[in-house]
């Protein structure tokens, strides 16, 4: 079978992921965060996570082969982007030294004080959305001949008709990393937002661009790995919607069964594509952003142009 017919599925997420970097990309660069330039653990921390969604591409033969691995294989981005936000929060987070008190602004900080509220808005969001699919998913389960959680299943008469479905075997692990990324996030914000902030106001204006960046870092790497994991269970659950059977009734035309979200099918598997698309964007977004090192060649032009200001005044 020609490549391009065996990976359909990655290649129009790949190229839905590229517009949406593109989009992204413009928004960064128009933003005045920019001057905070990214770290150099920023970019290893996206190619772990980024490697975490090829790892579950590349186990898609899980599903035919060994079932208590592939339980798991829908938490491997998840997986990923827990470890790679503890690295990013223990490396590429440094506290400032410790200066004077008066040289400080002392003003009260949270973890939700550097960035915009649509970012926190947008990854509480999809933590809720992952959490309520997968918890209707595993309701909507039924149990297979070992009792695991991994079918759904239609009564046809006497018989029943069933398929792989994302019920609570695979549901449960990605809950269980869900939860694991969210406790990490917290630490990671909270890392960042803790050390005190300048009081001058230039120290002070390029300081905020550079936390605004790290918490923009965090949040792009574990959105981007919910959003992923968001999109591969409901392309997951759309497989399942095709599940038919017929029955003959008792005047003897057949009827036809089918599941109750068999009209959802395209629709869950744009929506699917689309999140999926999203979420590689969004993981690989730091790797594009330019280095600290340049964007410390504007800070410092903007240092110099600030003294040269004070001293003709």
């Amino acid at each position: 079978m020609p490549f391009y017919l065996v990976w359909t599925e990655e290649i129009i997420v790949l190229i839905i992921g590229l517009v949406c970097l593109g989009v992204a990309l413009h928004l960064v660069t128009k933003s005045n965060d920019v001057r905070g330039g990214q770290s150099v653990i920023g970019r290893p921390a996206a190619l772990i996570v980024f490697a975490g969604i090829v790892v579950f591409s590349l186990t898609r033969s899980w599903f035919f082969t060994e079932l208590p691995l592939a339980t798991w294989r829908n938490s491997i981005p998840l997986a990923a982007a827990s470890l790679a936000v503890i690295l990013y929060a223990t490396i590429g987070v440094r506290p400032r030294p410790v200066v004077p008190s008066r040289e400080i602004d002392l003003a009260p900080r949270t973890m939700w004080s550097f960035g915009s509220r649509w970012w926190f808005a947008g990854w509480v969001t999809f933590v809720g959305l992952l959490s309520a699919t997968v918890v209707l998913a595993g309701l909507a389960s039924s149990t297979d001949g070992e009792g695991g959680h991994t079918m759904i299943v239609l009564d046809v008469g006497s018989s029943q008709a069933g398929t792989t479905f994302f019920g609570w075997a695979f549901g449960v692990p990605v809950l269980l990393f869900l939860a694991v990324l969210s406790v990490v996030d917290c630490f990671a914000l909270s890392r960042i937002a803790r050390p005190a902030v300048p009081a001058d106001p230039v120290e002070r204006s390029l300081e905020v661009a550079i936390r605004r960046n790290q918490v923009r870092t965090v949040l792009a790497l574990s959105v981007g790995a919910i959003a992923f994991t968001f999109g591969a269970a409901l392309i997951f659950i759309s497989r399942a919607a095709t599940l038919s059977a017929s029955v003959l009734g008792s005047d003897g035309v057949r009827v036809e069964l089918g599941t109750s979200f068999a009209a959802l099918q395209i629709p869950l598997t744009v929506s699917g594509l689309l999140l999926q698309g999203l979420g590689v964007a969004l993981v690989a977004l730091p790797v594009f952003q330019r280095s600290a090192k340049t964007a410390g060649n504007t800070r410092s032009t903007e240092r110099t142009l600030d003294a040269a200001q004070r001293t003709m005044a």
